[in-house]
């Protein structure tokens, strides 16, 4: 009987434990209603898991900087796009479309880049496709 009690034990253990691992809804963060645009200047590159973010200086409306939090695919996922953690750099003016955030008007979800020789980089999914750019 004790071995049935430990065997439960460390199943229950590992149900638990895989629920910590659970993956955001994409849905739950991002509006794919709300495609948004914007240009500006790479503050910070943060090219790791589980999601690739651009840090981007834009300047609002109102003339002051806002920092955008802008979020991609995975580093493995992009690489086979044939991105590079030296694509995008510190300093690259670059013009970007996504899907809004939700509850909080300065993330981005990445759909497409453009650097600033022109080249246009895409990151979407045909999941998560677009049509109408502001």
């Amino acid at each position: 009987m004790k071995n049935y009690s430990t065997v439960a034990v460390l199943f229950l253990s590992l149900i638990m434990m895989r629920s910590g691992f659970a993956h955001h809804s994409y849905f739950a963060e991002f509006d794919a209603d709300n495609p948004v645009s914007i240009e500006g200047v790479i503050k910070e590159v943060w090219f790791k898991s589980p999601h690739i973010r651009y840090y981007v200086s834009v300047i609002g409306e109102d003339g002051e900087e806002v920092v955008w939090d802008t979020r991609g695919l995975t580093p493995v996922k992009l690489a086979r796009l044939g991105w590079t953690k030296n694509t995008i750099k510190v300093g690259d003016h670059v013009k970007m479309h996504g899907h809004g955030g939700r509850s909080n008007k300065t993330i981005m979800s990445i759909l497409e880049i453009t650097l600033p020789d022109g080249s246009v980089l895409s990151s979407s999914s045909s999941t998560y496709d677009i049509k109408d750019k502001n």
